[in-house]
């Protein structure tokens, strides 16, 4: 999973970064080819520990979150633009937005309206972007119709000021646009960056129909609060977190709304040599499931052996699994359920 932090100048993108990663904020401007920074939050997960431990495995291998920041570009990006325009093709492969909107008392910016004045960058960015490629489409001399009518419903609804993650597509029509990188069909977080005494607070009404209404889930976190907690051992850190009401870091929280918005669950291999955990998309069959493991084992796939971690965390080993009938054979087709721990057999 890859996501990338995109707002206004001064909103602390950077201190989010920090607050999420525990590393330092890229310092001052930097050139066009270092501009992104890269940190990587391993996702806690205690069916993981459990496994690692029945297993006695060598290695334990969770799924990571990469979070990349940006160094500003004044040039670019001016006092109060929503976004800076030269950071949008390098945030066209990230599978998630984090849009940091401040809510600091004295500096309290409405939450819809930043929302839509950031979405409205991404809005005008895509039509650009559909609308070159739909001329390039009529100058060909055997234009794709199928694409030409797609490209042209996607026009139309963007005319409209609308994020195309709002708008249906068939499976045919995202097949043709997965190479676009679309931004507004990205799965969008607002991050209320705040003060740690709001860190919990509920939004109102309005605010909540307005970000639906735009597609976009909302996160609370006090980032100044978070990144103080880096420098705490792990008592400390629980004990600041539940005096702040929160059950865990803003790291662990931000995992699983991205797990809710990009439709994900997480599958299991395990072994003595390894536990290791995998995203998968949600309604993924086995063959994506092994496929993400090593593309020659899709290749060559057999049959997978499944057992869910439910049966497998009451039974506590393979061999009891087996003799309770818990272990399931199953074909390319098998829909993967959250949890799932699966062995897959192949042939190249």
């Amino acid at each position: 999973m890859k996501t990338g932090i995109i707002g206004a100048r001064g909103v602390g993108k950077s201190t989010v970064f920090h607050a999420l990663t525990g590393l330092a904020p890229l310092p001052g401007q930097a050139d066009a080819k270092n501009r992104a920074r890269f940190g990587q939050i391993k996702v806690a997960d205690p069916r993981l520990d459990f496994l690692e431990a029945t297993y006695g495995s060598k290695k334990k291998v969770p799924v990571e979150l990469t979070v990349l920041d940006f160094a500003p570009n004044p040039k670019e990006q001016k006092e109060g633009a929503a976004l800076d325009p030269s950071l949008l093709p390098m945030i066209r492969d990230v599978d998630a937005l984090l849009m940091v909107i401040p809510d600091f008392a004295g500096r309290q910016t409405p939450l819809a309206p930043a929302v839509e004045r950031v979405d409205g960058e991404l809005i005008f960015a895509d039509f650009d972007q559909a609308e070159r490629r739909l001329e390039r489409l009529k100058k060909e001399k055997s234009p794709i119709d199928f694409e030409r009518a797609a490209l042209e419903k996607c026009l139309k609804w963007l005319e409209d000021g609308r994020p195309l993650r709002l708008l249906e597509l068939t499976a045919q029509e995202m097949q043709a646009f997965s190479s676009f990188g679309f931004l507004s069909r990205k799965p969008a977080i607002a991050v209320i960056n705040c003060d740690a005494d709001r860190a919990t607070a509920e939004l109102s009404t309005a605010e909540s129909a307005g970000l639906k209404s735009r597609g976009v889930d909302v996160f609370r976190l006090a980032a100044s609060f978070e990144a103080e907690l880096w420098e705490l051992d792990s008592a400390s850190q629980h004990e600041l977190l539940h005096e702040a009401g929160l059950e865990a870091p803003a790291r662990d929280r931000l995992i699983a709304a991205l797990y809710r918005d990009l439709g994900l669950i997480t599958f299991y291999t395990a072994g003595e040599p390894e536990a290791h955990a995998w995203s998968l998309r949600r309604s993924a069959t086995a063959l994506e499931a092994a496929a993400r493991i090593h593309s020659d084992i899709a290749r060559g796939f057999i049959r997978a052996e499944v057992v869910s971690y439910e049966d497998f965390a009451a039974l506590r080993s393979d061999a009891k699994v087996k003799e309770a009938g818990k272990l399931r054979l199953e074909g390319r087709d098998y829909v993967m359920q959250d949890g799932d721990i699966i062995h897959v057999r192949f042939k190249i």
